[in-house]
C-alpha cells in the first residue's frame, strides 16, 4: 500500500471496522493517560515523610557551605588587621529535619486453655498541619544543621600571629568547632 493512500483506504465504506478499531484503540489510551495521572501520583497526605526527606536532599550541601562562607567572608573582612580574605568550610552531612509523629498504642489480652497472652498493636502516624489556602505539609518538630568538618580562612594579615589566633578564635565560636579543625593562612 501505497504511503499516501492510506488514508484513503482507511476511509473507504468497507474499512469500517478498521476505523472503529482505531478510534477504540485512541480512547482507550487517552483514558489510561487520565487514570494514570489520578491513581497512580501519591497525595501530599500520602506520602509526607518522603516528601520532606526529598526537600531535604534537594539543598545541596555546596549551597550551604557556599552561603557559610560568604557570611564568614563578610565577617572577617571587616575586622581590623585582616584586608581581604577567602574562607573555604566543609560539612560533614546535610540539613535534616524531624517529623512529629504522633503514637498509637492498643493491648489486647486473650486467654487460650491456661495461658494468657498480650498482643500490642502500635501505630505511628505524621501530624500534619494545613495552612488557609487547604495544603497540608507535616509538622515539623526539630531541624537540625550541618555539621562543620572544617574551615580554611586565607587572608592578607593571616602571617600576623594576632590576627590569626583572632579568626580562629572567631570561626571556633560562631561553629563551635575544635582548634585543629581552623587552619588560618597568609594570602599571596
Amino acid at each position: 500500500m501505497d504511503k499516501k493512500n492510506w488514508a484513503k483506504e482507511l476511509f473507504r465504506p468497507e474499512n469500517k471496522k478498521a476505523r472503529i478499531n482505531l478510534f477504540t484503540a485512541f480512547l482507550v489510551g487517552v483514558l489510561l493517560l487520565l487514570m494514570s495521572h489520578i491513581f497512580i501520583e501519591p497525595t501530599q497526605q500520602q506520602q509526607p515523610e518522603k516528601q520532606i526527606e526529598q526537600r531535604n536532599n534537594n539543598i545541596e550541601e555546596s549551597s550551604i557551605e557556599r552561603e557559610l562562607e560568604k557570611r564568614l567572608e563578610s565577617v572577617f573582612s571587616n575586622m581590623e588587621g585582616v584586608g581581604q580574605v577567602k574562607v573555604m568550610v566543609t560539612v560533614k552531612n546535610t540539613k535534616a529535619s524531624v517529623l512529629a509523629k504522633e503514637e498509637r498504642k492498643e493491648y489486647s489480652l486473650s486467654e487460650e486453655g491456661e495461658k494468657k497472652t498480650q498482643a500490642q498493636k502500635e501505630e505511628h502516624t505524621v501530624v500534619m498541619s494545613e495552612d488557609n489556602r487547604g495544603v497540608r505539609t507535616p509538622y515539623i518538630v526539630q531541624e537540625t544543621m550541618p555539621e562543620i568538618e572544617g574551615i580554611v580562612i586565607v587572608a592578607q594579615g593571616g602571617d600576623d600571629a594576632r590576627i590569626a589566633q583572632m579568626l580562629s578564635e572567631a570561626s571556633q565560636a560562631l561553629f563551635n568547632v575544635p582548634a585543629h579543625k581552623v587552619a588560618v593562612l597568609k594570602m599571596k
